[in-house]
This record gives structure tokens, sequence and C-alpha cells, in this order.
């Protein structure tokens, strides 16, 4: 009977509460009287209708994981920014490769012509030259770093590679490359050019020089003999903070689609596919690993706000 009262309300035009939520229905319901149906018990009816799972609002900005690493040179970021709108005032190159370590956020980058496998080995050789190697390199799912002369590159030097599987960029190089970004355009301003090939060594000395608030020191005075410092400073208060898990396993989920470019903020935002939590990972803030219907495990992990919860019965997906 309540279900059906719901209903009546939610999906009549003429209502004001009409597709509306939770806080909209529980005054309809409460302004008519006819019935006690509490916002918990609205909450979970409108958990079972699509029209509202699948148009729930999206979150976009939220905080995510921080990449935790335990020694300089552990881990690696690259990403590769795009130059080409200048090309023609910087000998054709159209791609700058930029580097970042982890822990001690000193960064190098080198500029190259095109994206192919071989060029990648050469800038990110130069890299190598100068003295340091990670043990492991992360980028995100961008395919040149998946070439095949690029990854035996790697495996020669014994370094272990992975990619971000979720939409979201490796992060700590991005914010290198605003940094470097903001310098650059600056350079440009003053100086009345569009030409970077010749001061981006410039630009990149100037950064390892200066001091980085996260770490509380210049990147470049960043060594294995005070790392034990810098950890703290990066990881230390974090480490006891408790986690709290907003999903169980066996919670029904859908995820939000990533979304593109000029897309209509009144289309659907969420899969109509179902999945299941099947994991609880301990990070800060916590993550979950997530299966579809015929229990097969998605890549990767998911934040609690790219997961909504919907109740559907076995019945629904027939």
């Amino acid at each position: 009977m309540a279900e059906k009262y719901l209903s009546q309300i939610y999906y009549n035009p003429e209502s004001s509460a009409s597709f509306g939520g939770v806080d909209s229905i529980y005054r309809v319901v409460k302004d008519e009287g006819k019935h006690q149906i509490s916002r918990n018990k609205i909450r979970l009816w409108l958990q079972k209708q699509d029209t509202c799972t699948l148009h729930k609002p999206v979150r976009y900005r939220f905080k995510r994981n921080r990449v935790i690493v335990g020694a300089i040179d552990e881990q690696w970021e690259a990403d590769l920014v795009i130059m080409d709108s200048i090309s023609k005032y910087n000998n054709g190159f159209k791609y700058i490769l930029t580097v970042i370590d982890v822990l001690s956020k000193y960064a190098w980058a080198e500029p190259i012509k095109t994206k192919t496998g071989e060029n990648l080995v050469k800038a990110f050789d130069k890299i190598l030259i100068k003295g340091r190697k990670p043990e492991t390199f992360h980028s995100d799912k961008g395919t040149e770093f998946m070439n095949r002369k690029f990854q035996a590159f790697l495996k020669k030097h014994n370094i272990r590679f992975f990619t971000t599987q979720n939409e979201t960029k490796a992060s700590i190089v991005e914010r290198f490359n605003r940094t470097l970004k903001t310098k650059m355009w600056k350079y440009f301003t003053a100086k009345n050019t569009l030409k970077h090939v010749d001061i981006l060594q410039k630009l990149v000395k100037s950064y390892n020089h200066s001091g980085h608030r996260s770490i509380g020191m210049r990147p470049v005075d960043v060594n294995e003999d005070n790392e034990s410092i810098v950890w703290q400073k990066l990881y230390g208060e974090e480490s006891n903070k408790s986690v709290r898990f907003k999903f169980n396993i066996g919670d029904q989920v859908r995820i939000n689609k990533a979304r593109r470019t000029f897309k209509k903020g009144y289309l659907p935002d969420w899969t109509e596919e179902v999945f299941t939590i099947t994991k609880r990972v301990l990070r800060r803030p916590p993550v979950y690993k997530i299966a579809d219907f015929d229990d097969e495990e998605l890549k990767g992990t998911f934040y609690e706000q790219e997961l909504q919860r919907v109740n559907k019965s076995d019945s629904d997906f027939y």
C-alpha cells in the first residue's frame, strides 16, 4: 500500500514532488497525512526506481586516494603535455614528456616531436642518464606508454610499469604540469615569444630548486638520508586516521559515467547495468572492487562518489 502511494506521488507530473527527492516526497506525505512513512523508507523506495538512480546528480570533485610510497625513486609518474599548437615555434616539437618522483617531487621534462615508441625511449633515456632510476613507472591509460618499444625499454632496465584504471589522471605529475606551464606562459608573456625549447630545462631547474610546500623543502634537497622526514611530512598525520566504509560487500550499485565534452546534463549519468560490491579496500578515502552480473570483476577500484547504491530484486534483471 505504501509503495503504491509513493508511486502516485512520484510519478504524477502534477504532484509537487513528482520525480523529486526524499525531502520533497516526505513533505507531501506529511502534509496529506494518509500514511506514516519515514524518510528512510522513502529513500529505500527511491533506490528501486530507475528514474531516480539513473538521473541522480554526479559528483566530479571529491577527495581521492593519495599515492603513498616509502622511499625516494620508489615510484615515478609520467605524462605527455600536448604542445602542438606552438610546435612551429619550437623546431617541430609537439609534446613534452614530463616525469616526477612521487616522494621527493623532483621532476624532469624532455621535448619530443611525435608519440612513437622510439621517441619516448630516447626522451626517457635522457632522463635516466642523469643518474636516477625508478622501481615503478606509473602513467594514465595513454596508449603511447603501452608501446612495445617503450615497454621493452622499461623491462630492460628492470622498471615495473602500471597504469591508472579509472578516469582520473596521474595526479602528481598533472600538478607539476600545471606549475611548469604556468612558468612557461609567464615567460612567453614577458619575452613576447612562444619558444620554449631553449628554456625548458631552465624552468625545470627552477622548479626543482624552489621550496615545495607539501614536503617542506626543495625537491633537489631530498635524499636517502632525509627521506624519512619527507615521508612523515607527507603522510604522517593521515596514517592515524580511521576509515569508515559507506558500502558493504554484496551491495548493488550503479557506476557513474565519465562526463563527455558537451554532455547534456539531463541525460542519465549512471550505468543501466547494476554491479555488486565484492571487496572493500582500506585506503584514505576507501575504495571498492565490484563485479558484473556474471560475477566478472572489473579492473581497478572505485571511490564511493563513483558508486550509487540501488535496491534491485533478481526479477528486475529479467
